[in-house]
């Protein structure tokens, strides 16, 4: 973002040289990563440092980055909670809008129209979309330290958005879990043909905090990936106005990609895109131009602060991960999940091989063996080519041997 600031943005636009540097650098190497929140959090701790401000960094962002993190892992709890408690989840309301609204999936249809190389192999809009995607968690921490190096007073404001804003995504992943559209398309069948391609291109791992913490293949609605980056742009539009419109340009590009990459529906971002306004109007109205607290105000509250919602976080993260690593079965996303869509309709799916498939496996994870038989004998009858007829064949097997084990 090209900001003209005086002498105290000159951080800002060394960490944006560098930032752009990276990516670029990587995207030359074809090496493509999730990049975690730990890199901008050293890059904020190098700067505090630099500007003598590790007084204001503890008081300022300890406690907002912390809650972040238990943000992570409360992304993971849910699902696992999903998985065991065989909460609903659900594939159809989704892709019924999309097809209402745009008589198409708009993954879909740009898949069709742009995708040209096969995987493993994509071509250069795919690896542009894939960095893309990456930054999710930096570009709004890196709007978060352009907030507090140049506007102190909105800080504030900026992080009650972001609080609100995750905790009421957090709130709709446990609400309404949903299928995203690659999984609509690789599981279901509903979709065919979509790539998941950015995860095939990811080739480099960063280690984080939370790494392994938050797994959850159905916290799609609303999509904060959208929505963090929209209420990055409202906020610096409220406070550079048209020098704003660079981020508004990647915040657009964000919402191209991951729709491109089918990460995500149109009617995801739509969800993310109301949320993120209600939550800049909520906070703005509230917080913004208020005085930000003193310097010599004590860190130790926003200390201890911090430290019980980092504890809490890592405790559950681990708690998470310990679960994940030691039953991975037990958290199959084409399995375990109650997708009533489906369980609650099986007639209106005898003949998708797919969903029989699911059906077959979902009854295994319940322990209904010969139930399961059925559902993969069906889909052997609906199989179209050898891999589909090996699969349920496997399964078959798998299911038969199961049953003489507990005879």
């Amino acid at each position: 973002m090209n900001f003209r600031f005086g002498l105290k943005g000159r951080p800002v636009t060394a960490v944006t040289a560098a930032l752009l540097a990276l990516l670029g650098i990587f995207l030359v190497l074809n090496r493509f990563f999730y990049a975690p929140k730990i890199l901008l959090i050293g890059i904020i701790l190098i700067v505090s440092l630099a500007l003598r401000k590790t007084g204001l960094l503890l008081r300022d962002w300890f406690p907002f980055l912390a809650f972040l993190y238990l943000f992570d892992s409360l992304r993971g709890t849910i699902y696992a909670l999903t998985c065991r408690l065989q909460l609903p989840v659900r594939a159809l309301y989704v892709l019924d809008l999309e097809r209402t609204l745009f008589g198409t999936v708009p993954s879909e249809a740009l898949q069709k129209a742009l995708l040209r190389s096969p995987p493993p192999e994509f071509g250069l809009l795919e690896k542009i979309a894939t960095v893309v995607h990456g930054t999710h968690f930096i570009a709004f921490l890196y709007v978060g330290l352009v907030v507090w190096l140049q506007r102190p007073r909105f800080f504030g404001a900026y992080k009650s958005a972001f609080s609100w804003l995750t905790g009421l995504g957090v709130l709709g992943y446990l609400l309404v879990p949903t299928v995203p559209p690659w999984m609509a398309s690789e599981v279901f069948g509903l979709v065919p043909g979509l790539q998941h391609f950015n995860v095939i291109l990811y080739n480099t791992n960063f280690p984080d905090l939370s790494a392994g913490f938050n797994t959850n293949p159905i916290a799609a609605m609303p999509s904060l990936h959208a929505a963090f980056p929209c209420l990055a742009f409202l906020i610096l539009a409220r406070l550079y106005r048209g020098r704003a419109l660079v981020f508004g340009l990647y915040a657009l590009l964000m919402a191209l990609a991951i729709v491109y990459t089918s990460d995500h529906y149109v009617v995801d971002l739509l969800a993310g895109f109301a949320l993120a306004a209600a939550c800049y109007m909520f906070a703005f109205r509230r917080l913004a131009g208020s005085a930000p607290p003193p310097a010599t105000r004590s860190p130790w509250r926003p200390a201890a602060l911090g430290s019980a919602l980092l504890a809490a976080g890592i405790g559950l993260g681990l708690a998470n991960k310990h679960a994940f690593e030691a039953h991975p079965e037990a958290y199959d996303y084409a399995s375990v999940p109650r997708y009533v869509d489906f369980t609650g309709n099986e007639d209106r799916y005898a003949g998708n091989f797919s969903v029989q498939m699911y059906l077959g496996g979902h009854a295994i994870s319940r322990g209904d063996i010969g139930r399961a038989l059925g559902y993969f004998e069906r889909a052997l009858g609906l199989a179209e080519g050898r891999a589909e007829r090996a699969r349920a064949e496997l399964r078959i097997a798998q299911g038969r041997a199961l049953l003489e084990n507990r005879k």
